[in-house]
């Protein structure tokens, strides 16, 4: 999204046009001084007024919005792991923890990180920890966890135990946070937050 401010689009409206401040400002009904003012950034016009000056100039304002693709959201995650091989749990668990780094570094909160009810993974495994990550992180972030996390299909039937190690159960055991233990997952906090 271009960073364009409103003294610029309509100055270049206005210049494209060949128009004079004047000019603009009788089509428009307002002063010289008003469309000076606004070019010259010391005050920032509403919408409509904006949308206004710009007709005043055979122009119309167009406003998009696209998605930030720096910020990597679970829903994001659940398609990346979605699109995994079947049998790949090592590349879906990369992905995981790289979500859990993003979401250890990301400026962007909680909230708009776990919001979006994801889509289904393909593998109940990794739907129920995608809903206990989320609710874990909103729990440590002060959040109200989002609904779709309640989703009975994002509770195992039995246990997942993520590592295939001793000492990882083990540690799984103690260390596994209770909103992913609660869903049958057990993987210790650690390996979530060292990602």
């Amino acid at each position: 999204m271009s960073s364009t401010t409103a003294a610029e689009l309509l100055r270049t409206a206005r210049l494209q046009a060949g128009m004079s401040q004047s000019a603009v400002a009788q089509l428009a009904k307002t002063s010289q001084s008003a469309i000076a003012t606004y070019e010259a950034g010391n005050r920032e016009p509403s919408l409509p007024v904006l949308q206004r000056l710009l007709a005043a100039t055979g122009h119309q304002l167009s406003l998009s919005v696209l998605p930030d693709s720096s910020v990597y959201r679970i829903a994001d995650l659940a398609l990346d792991i979605a699109q995994s091989p079947a049998n790949d749990d090592k590349k879906k668990l990369r992905y995981v923890f790289e979500f859990m780094r993003g979401a250890q570094e990301d400026t962007a909160p909680v909230n708009v990180l776990v919001s979006a009810e994801p889509k289904s993974t393909g593998d109940m495994r990794f739907d129920a920890l995608l809903a206990g990550i989320a609710e874990d992180l909103c729990v440590l972030g002060g959040e109200v966890p989002p609904q779709w996390v309640n989703s009975d299909a994002r509770t195992l039937k039995s246990a997942w135990w993520v590592s295939s190690l001793a000492a990882g159960r083990a540690q799984a055991l103690v260390h596994s946070p209770a909103a992913l233990r609660r869903r049958g997952v057990m993987i210790d906090r650690h390996d979530l937050e060292g990602a």
